[in-house]
């Protein structure tokens, strides 16, 4: 693991000897399969290589597979920081409108599922021909609670 640092900075790890993972592996997969397709491998190569890349464990093994074949190789990847930007009016007003359509999704489910669920009492009590405890009220009535604490809250902020 000692050559894995370069000379003057230690504990630093080359890129060719950085880990590679499963969809690097992936890449160079596919590279070989193109290039056995276009006749670039024979079959012999082309399984070799395939049993290669699964075995690989760095970038540099990796790109020694591919070193003679078209294209790119697989090149480590590089560390790009980038600040978030400031969220804008337009992306708050944006966001307005979402928890808006979201809570008419919300009211629409609960309206749904109410009149659902009222229905299929009142065909128990049709069927039945006798009075049935109104069990819709515990589907609809916290549900709607939640929904009608949700708004005043809402329009509470809003003034």
């Amino acid at each position: 693991m000692d050559d894995a640092a370069e000379p003057g900075r230690p504990g630093e790890v080359r890129p060719e000897d950085m880990r590679a993972g499963d969809a690097d592996r992936e890449r160079v997969l596919d590279r070989l399969r193109t290039a056995h397709v276009e006749g670039r491998l024979t079959t012999d190569e082309f399984d070799e290589r395939i049993t290669a890349t699964l075995a690989a464990r760095t970038y540099g093994e990796l790109g020694a597979i591919t070193i003679d074949l078209p294209g790119e190789a697989p090149a480590p990847p590089t560390v790009v920081e980038s600040a978030a930007p400031a969220a804008t009016l337009a992306e708050y007003r944006d966001v307005d409108a979402l928890q808006e359509r979201d809570a008419r999704g919300a009211v629409i489910g609960w309206a749904g599922a109410s009149v659902t669920t009222i229905a299929i009492w009142a065909m128990s009590c049709i069927a039945t021909a006798s009075f049935v405890y109104p069990w819709w009220i515990w589907v609809a009535g916290p549900w709607g609670l939640v929904l009608l604490s949700s708004w005043v809250r809402d329009r509470r902020h809003e003034r």
